[in-house]
């Protein structure tokens, strides 16, 4: 079962509002845009089809509309219990199961994971609590407490790992837009002025945006940067060095952030394509776009050094205390010819 795709109303390089800043207040719009997103709704499909065993017991953290419970149950599920922060996303998830035929083997939760006692040890874990950066919605946290406690011995999480990858990027667009202010978002009423002055951060190339960014603009081959087990082992809190070898000369503007999310064993969600119309392009997702301040011209050779770092400190009144930074310096033979420091940190806006 999926959903029939139609041209969505975003372009190339087009700057969004990250949707992973707010998914504490996602309502239809948002739902009806994942809903439709080709890409999500044909690998989860699939995953889920080859994850659940007859007679599973699974929980599905964060159900929202109960589409992949909806398909957790037709697999052959004995039960899914759905938690969701959302009452009334929940009312649609009963409504779309009960219509299916499976009211009586869906168990709704209306509350967040943490506060949740387990009603019974789980075979199987379906979340999608990813951001288009891997955990940028938190999930090295959430499904790590949700292992230790839901999950039976033996059992399984899906996705089971989720890979981070970064490369240098030419994206004049997106950058431009930045410079004048101008970015979309589905809430209409939620401006990016108004978004960084509720995060206390005063430039807008302190902030991450969903964008999709072309292969095209690739200056260099992208890197794997962050590795997520999903296994309780992650951390919260790292950095990681990585160097790139500029292939082609151009303007780098920023960074494109991505994953790749194993869902099964034969079955990974790849969200780092780029054809809108097509449908290899992520509609909820898009891409991570990490903004340079000065965009820096680059030469073939040319080497670029980026620190990429997650904190995790204590703050009052954010809807997310993680803090990213960029940082780096670009080399051509020994000389450094250009260096750059950015963070959604608002203590040092």
């Amino acid at each position: 079962m999926t959903a029939a795709h139609t041209t969505p109303g975003y372009e190339t390089e087009q700057v969004w509002l990250p949707c992973s800043e707010g998914i504490t207040s996602w309502e239809g719009d948002f739902h009806s845009l994942l809903l439709n997103d080709r890409l999500r709704m044909e690998a989860y499909s699939a995953g889920i089809a080859e994850a659940v065993k007859p007679g599973s017991v699974v929980l599905d953290l964060g159900t929202g509309t109960g589409i992949l419970a909806l398909w957790a149950l037709q697999a052959g599920a004995a039960r899914v219990y759905g938690i969701d922060l959302s009452a009334a996303i929940l009312k649609e998830a009963m409504a779309r199961i009960s219509a299916a035929g499976f009211r009586d083997r869906f168990i709704p939760i209306n509350a967040l994971s943490f506060d949740v006692e387990p009603p019974e040890p789980m075979d199987l874990i379906i979340s999608e609590i990813m951001g288009n950066i891997g955990d940028n919605e938190d999930f090295v946290r959430i499904l790590a407490d949700a292992r230790k406690r839901f999950l039976k011995p033996g059992g399984a999480m899906l996705p089971s790992q989720v890979e981070t990858y970064l490369v240098p990027v030419e994206a004049k667009r997106a950058h431009a837009e930045l410079q004048q202010g101008v970015c979309q978002g589905l809430a209409h009423d939620v401006s990016l002025e108004e978004t960084l002055r509720q995060r206390g951060i005063s430039s807008p190339f302190d902030f991450y945006y969903d964008t999709i960014l072309p292969k095209s603009g690739y200056l260099a081959t992208p890197r794997l940067c962050r590795f997520f087990r999903l296994d309780g082992s992650d951390a919260p809190v790292y950095r990681v060095d990585t160097t790139f070898t500029v292939a082609r000369g151009g303007l780098c503007t920023g960074f494109k952030g991505y994953f790749i999310a194993n869902l099964s064993p034969s079955v990974a969600l790849d969200i780092s394509g780029d054809d809108i119309v097509r449908g290899t392009a992520s509609d909820s997702w898009k891409h991570c776009y990490l903004p340079l301040r000065q965009p820096i011209e680059v030469r073939q050779s040319d080497r670029v050094t980026l620190r990429f770092s997650r904190a995790y400190p204590e703050m009052k009144d954010t809807p997310f205390r993680q803090i990213y930074r960029w940082q780096g310096e670009i080399r051509r033979g020994r000389d450094v010819i250009a260096t750059f420091s950015q963070s959604t940190d608002p203590r040092s806006s």
